[in-house]
């Protein structure tokens, strides 16, 4: 299964907040680092480009994250069912990691430099990490589903609805 076959699975409404979520991070770290050489120069920044640059990240960040969790109607085991999950997830969920381990590092080394500069970078790896986690999680969700399969490696039984009164 292809990660385009699986994101055929998901609703286009889901698919929506996603993809903006995800459009809305790269332009939040992109106004990021726009003025990230002017702290650099000066120890002091825009706040007129840091406010949305914030509001970009974190909110495209958690509007990718939230609808991907719900993509999963099982839920989902990441460590237990590693071995089910197809390829792109397990690809996205390192790429989260390493992103959130990267942006620590980054951050605890300019704190060195400057005591303000975490402040300016936490927001853009968070973003990054949000939407890498996000991603992951709903392929990794959607090939769960995919396969038919529970952690234990029954098939998953289908539920019985109540139609709403």
């Amino acid at each position: 299964m292809t990660l385009g076959s699986l994101l055929q699975l998901v609703d286009l409404r889901t698919k929506q907040w996603m993809l903006g979520g995800t459009l809305s991070v790269l332009t939040g770290t992109g106004l990021g680092v726009a003025s990230l050489p002017g702290f650099m120069e000066s120890g002091s920044s825009d706040p007129l480009l840091l406010l949305p640059s914030l509001a970009l990240c974190l909110g495209g960040g958690y509007a990718v994250l939230f609808p991907a969790i719900s993509v999963s109607r099982n839920g989902l085991r990441v460590f237990r069912d590693w071995r089910r999950h197809p390829r792109a997830g397990k690809v996205l969920w390192v790429l989260s990691i390493a992103i959130a381990a990267g942006g620590l590092a980054t951050c605890v080394v300019a704190g060195t430099a400057n005591p303000l500069a975490p402040g300016l970078l936490v927001w853009l790896f968070m973003g990054l990490y949000l939407a890498s986690a996000g991603w992951a999680s709903a392929v990794m969700g959607l090939g769960t589903e995919a396969t038919g399969e529970t952690s234990n490696g029954a098939p998953t039984e289908p539920r019985a609805t109540v139609p709403s009164r």
